[in-house]
């Protein structure tokens, strides 16, 4: 359990410390580290975890730290990969507090540097965005669903009135799917 535990936290800390653009753009490393390298995690479940913290209040990095190690390894699980979300980011908005005063908003160095971040950012949130489309797009409803609600994203509508759309989107697809099975085992019956 302490193995488990250590993992946690130290695949958070190196996670929180390394990866520059929140919580989306944590998603490939996560993948990587709990579903490909050590297993801990299957697809699906880390796709409930992304949908998970995308609709819960809060960061979604200490969202997902919190949801992944309550699966890996209960509520010391949590706590582990909450405390190794959190504390790189700690240390590091430290130490730019106390820097910040002798940073000249002109530098060249600094604006560049934040304009690649930017560019890298982008880049794999759109491989985390390819990635989750694969797996979760896999019939009409999903594709369809995705569609619209881009759409109604795209046009500026508020992103809680999307989420509230699938979500009832996805109990109407529900119930039909079930009232098509209790048809369909009537008729067998």
């Amino acid at each position: 359990m302490l193995k488990k535990l250590w993992l946690l936290f130290f695949t958070f800390a190196k996670i929180a410390a390394l990866v520059l653009g929140g919580g989306l753009a944590m998603l490939p490393v996560i993948e990587e580290t709990f579903v490909r390298k050590k297993k801990l995690l299957t697809s699906e479940e880390l796709l409930d975890v992304v949908a998970l913290t995308q609709t819960v209040p809060g960061i979604i990095a200490a969202n997902a730290a919190v949801s992944i190690g309550m699966k890996v390894a209960g509520f010391a699980g949590a706590l582990a990969a909450l405390a190794g979300a959190i504390f790189p980011s700690f240390v590091i908005i430290l130490v730019i507090a106390i820097l910040f005063p002798q940073l000249s908003p002109d530098n060249r160095y600094w604006l560049g540097a934040f304009a690649g971040i930017r560019a890298g950012v982008t880049g794999m949130i759109a491989v985390t965005a390819w990635k989750l489309g694969k797996n979760t797009l896999k019939g009409k409803f999903e594709v369809i669903t995705a569609i619209i609600l881009l759409a109604a994203a795209v046009y500026g509508i508020n992103p809680g009135y999307v989420i509230i759309a699938a979500i009832v989107c996805g109990v109407i697809y529900c119930r039909i799917c079930a009232k098509r099975v209790e048809k369909a085992e009537a008729e067998k019956g």
